[in-house]
This record gives structure tokens, sequence and C-alpha cells, in this order.
């Protein structure tokens, strides 16, 4: 008996000092928001997907594809294109529950199958700029989002962050469930 409440302390000690990504099961979603100054929000996600990290980043480059993985997209249009394949330019139509719609420009960079930075250059939001970072982890892939967003209308961040803790987990299930259905039949 003492030696399993040894345990469950020991358990609880390392979920204390390690957060939220520590108690994380494999496969499952963790995001966090936090107040990144001036009115912006600092977001960080990420997920364990057991497909490399070509079939994800096949999903997460494919704009035809955007509404579908992403809640609330309405259209993902491709402005401009880098011939050479190493960036493009984006307009994204969102139309999230409790808050405006929103339409943003953004700017992608490559680094296939490693990385896709992100920069707004134009729309509805004063600030969205961040990165898909795709890692390899064992038989799988790490895929990590980080970014900091600032609306250019007024909404309360508690509003904001609700939003987000509501769709990136769904975002990151369905880039996880389309990526895996890329892998052939095992």
């Amino acid at each position: 008996m003492k030696l399993s409440a040894f345990r469950y302390l020991a358990f609880m000690l390392v979920a204390l000092l390690c957060g939220p990504a520590a108690a994380q099961t494999s496969g499952e979603p963790w995001v966090e928001t936090s107040d990144a100054g001036g009115g912006a929000l600092r977001i960080r996600a990420h997920i364990q997907i057991d497909a490399p990290a070509t079939a994800i980043w096949s999903i997460l480059v494919a704009c035809e594809r955007a509404p579908k993985v992403i809640p609330h997209l309405e259209a993902c249009i491709l402005r401009e294109r880098d011939p050479a394949g190493r960036w493009d330019v984006r307009e994204h139509v969102i139309n999230p529950p409790l808050l405006p719609r929103i339409r943003t420009i953004v700017r992608n960079d490559f680094t296939p199958p490693k990385r896709l930075d992100f920069k707004l250059v134009g729309g509805d939001m004063r600030r969205s700029d961040g990165a898909w970072i795709l890692e390899p982890l064992g038989r799988g892939t790490k895929l990590s989002y980080e970014a900091i967003v600032q609306t250019a209308f007024p909404a309360p961040q508690f509003i904001v962050s609700r939003s987000i803790h509501g769709d990136f987990p769904q975002m990151l299930r369905n880039l996880a469930k389309f990526s895996m259905e890329k892998m052939p039949a095992r």
C-alpha cells in the first residue's frame, strides 16, 4: 500500500513539474494559449501522429483540403505561388462562433517536410505569425504549431482563447486522420 501511494505521489510530482505535455497520452492533441502582450495571444499546440512527415506535409500544404481540416474555414484561396515551390500566398476566410468572419492573407515559406513558416501580409488580423514544425518521433512524427495572433477588431482575449481551445484539437485530429489515410494499409 505504501509503495502504491509513493508511486502516485511520484507521478503527480512529475506531472506538476513537467506541465500538461508530460501527462499527454500518445496521439492526443495538446493546446496552450497565453498572453503575448499588447493584446496578442501566443498559441502552442502539438500532436504525435503515426505517419511520416511527408504524409503530414502533403495534407498541411494542400489549400484545397484545408476547409476539411480546419474547423470553420470557409475558403482557402491560393493567391500567388513560387514556381520552385518554396513559398506561396494564401487567403483564408474563417467564420468562428462568437467572433466576426475573419479574412487573412498569409505568406507561407516552405522547408519540406520539416517546417512551414507563415506571416500575415493582409486581411482582418493585426498579427498572425508562426510556424508548423514536423519532427521525427519513433516511427511517426511530432507535429507542433507555434504562433502569435491578434485580432484587428475588439475581441475579449478569453473568447479568442476559447475559440482556439475548441478548434485546435479538432484541427490536429483532422491532420492526423487525413495523414494516416495517405498511408498504405498495414
